[in-house]
This record gives C-alpha cells, structure tokens and sequence, in this order.
C-alpha cells in the first residue's frame, strides 16, 4: 500500500538546500563587497631614480614620489645589463648591498655599521641618498661594473623583504 504524501517531502528538501546555498553565496559576495575578506599586505609604490658616477663608485637614488619606505623593510639590487644580448647578465646578491653603506646627504646611514642599529628608519619622497659601498676595487667584484661601462646602464630594483618590488628603473653609467 502506498501513501499520497510521501512524495512531497523530496521537493520541500530540495528549497530547502537550495535556500541554504544561496544565503551562504550571498554571505561570501557580501564579505568581499565589503573588504572582510581584503588583503591588507600591499607592497609600497615609489619611484626610485638613480645616477651612477664610475670614477666615484657612487649611486645616487632619488625618491621622486609613491610611498615611504621602511629602510628596514627593503632591498637595493642592481640588476646589470648584457646589453649585447638585451638580457641580464647577473643579479647582486642581496646581502651585497650593505645598508650601512646607504646614507643621506648629511651623512645619517640606513644602518650603524659599528651597533647595527637603525639610524634612519624612513626614506620619503623627495630625499636623495647614497650608495658609497661601490668605491675601488670593490666596485667590480661587488657589482662587475668597471670603467669600461660608463654609458652603458644597470636596472635599479627596490623591492620588499617578502619580494614584492616596489621600483625599477634604468641607470645609465656616467664618468
């Protein structure tokens, strides 16, 4: 024997799930909608210009706008040019560029070589600094720049401790 109501509780099942899934759809776009869900981790912007003198082993970076940068929180990498091939021809290390040796123009560095302490914490728009570790015969093992390179250029790369780059540009190599 067979009963009349037993079909009618598949379809009530069935709106039922289907309500279910549609409010927890609603919930997630209203989630993003509303940035609950937002990434928080954005990396700086800036536009970092440089100029390099051969003859003084000196790269000098402008910040000519963006973001300010967190001196403890970045990385200064030159990236040198095989300009015969259009490609790269090696990346500095990133251990390479010493913080202590990057300063301002009053001669306050990202970084006290002596206590390892942090002298300038900041670098904001408008402030120029100083890379002096290039100087003698530094130069070309740390870089392989020599001074045969001078009107050739080398990429100038900022970018965040987690990897994230925050400039690039060309620096082409004066006398």
């Amino acid at each position: 024997m067979r009963l009349q109501n037993e079909r009618a509780v598949s379809p009530v099942v069935g709106v039922m799930l289907m309500l279910i899934v549609v409010i927890i759809i609603a919930a997630i776009v209203s989630g993003f909608a509303g940035n609950l869900v937002s990434s928080n981790n954005k990396a700086p912007q800036a536009n970092i210009q440089g100029t390099y003198s051969a003859s003084a082993g000196i790269l000098q970076m402008y910040h000519a706008g963006g973001d300010e940068l967190s001196t403890q929180k970045i990385f200064v990498t030159m990236r040198l040019k095989d300009e015969e091939n259009g490609g790269f021809s090696g990346t500095m290390s990133r251990s390479s560029t010493n913080k202590s040796n990057i300063c301002n123009a009053a001669g306050t560095c990202w970084l006290d070589a002596m206590t390892g302490m942090v002298d300038l914490p900041v670098w904001t728009p408008g402030q120029t600094m100083y890379y002096t570790g290039l100087t003698g015969t530094g130069m070309t093992t740390a870089t392989g720049l020599t001074p045969n390179d001078v009107g050739k250029t080398f990429t100038l790369e900022i970018d965040t401790i987690d990897g994230k780059l925050v400039s690039r540009n060309d620096v082409k190599i004066g006398p």
